[in-house]
């Protein structure tokens, strides 16, 4: 069996989590009925992607199965059932009562990827921002964004890797991520989490990991301290300037509909609780200022919690 064969739902193993085997069946016949439902914008992205043929290092490329299904379920719930949340979810694609469901967790759209080690979760994740992206070009301003926030999970190696894939924006011009006529289009600027943050872009893709926002504040209340107490600032000096390189927090303030992608994140396991609360205070204090909170998070994990 090649990665690249579309499976039938009944030749697969079920599976245990509680959404995913009735998805997978109303995915399968969506893909059949020609992707129906969707904005010109997807459609365009869908037949690219897995209807014409490209090269790659010289070879021909098609993208994983995993790797599609991924993307055209995430589209399927997202933009043609319009599902922003668990229980709307649960009620057409749920089997059996609900267990362990917090709806105080749910108030922003949340889709997690269960993908193994080495099946493309990157790939999926340039797929989804590449979608985003142009129907937020092409489509409308609400349901889709230009900003992102990329989290990698605490382990360097996690950030190192998605660094060697994103910076300037590498995987999105070796990919055959975007139809050749919209390639001048596409100006998404990326900013590591080593890198200064004078302006904000109109397109931008963050890189951090979770080090950067757990330790920010507090890194932040110690130079203040210290400048309080060791020197002597003129008035029309602006202590804030001293951290405009790294601001990441502030700035993700200024960021409405923002759309987060978590990669790893079995790894940020022990910050859940302090993961979420931030979270959660970032979608309040965007919808209080703009009226619209996080566009959506997407959870990229091996090993999710179920």
């Amino acid at each position: 069996m090649k990665p690249i064969e579309i499976l039938h739902p009944e030749q697969r193993r079920l599976s245990k989590a509680y959404l995913v085997n009735n998805l997978r069946k109303a995915v399968y016949e969506w893909r059949k009925d020609d992707y129906s439902g969707t904005s010109n914008t997807t459609k365009r992205l869908l037949q690219f992607w897995f209807e014409e043929d490209h090269l790659f290092e010289k070879e021909l490329f098609k993208f994983w199965f995993c790797q599609r299904e991924a993307i055209e379920t995430l589209i399927y719930v997202y933009e043609v059932m319009k599902k922003r949340n668990f229980i709307d979810m649960a009620r057409d694609f749920g089997s059996g009562p609900i267990v362990g469901y917090d709806p105080s967790y749910d108030q922003y759209p949340l889709y997690a990827f269960k993908m193994a080690t080495g099946s493309g979760k990157t790939y999926v994740m340039a797929l989804s921002i590449v979608w985003q992206y142009f129907n937020y070009k092409k489509e409308n301003k609400n349901d889709y964004t230009s900003k992102y926030l990329l989290i990698a999970g605490e382990k360097n190696v996690i950030y190192d890797r998605l660094k060697k894939d994103f910076e300037d924006g590498k995987i999105f011009r070796e990919l055959p991520l975007i139809p050749p006529e919209w390639r001048q289009e596409f100006d998404l600027k990326v900013i590591l989490k080593e890198d200064p943050i004078y302006v904000i872009p109109d397109d931008v893709l963050f890189l951090t990991n979770v080090q950067q926002l757990e330790e920010r504040k507090n890194k932040k209340k110690e130079v203040e301290q210290y400048v309080d107490e060791v020197m002597e600032l003129p008035e029309v000096y602006n202590v804030s300037d001293i951290y405009k390189e790294n601001r990441i927090k502030e700035v993700l303030t200024s960021c409405s509909n923002i759309m987060i992608l978590k990669d790893e994140a079995h790894h940020i396991y022990n910050f859940e609780k302090a993961w979420k609360k931030i979270l959660l205070e970032l979608n309040k204090n965007l919808a209080s200022k703009f009226g619209k909170g996080i566009n959506m998070e997407l959870d990229f994990s091996a090993t999710p919690k179920t």
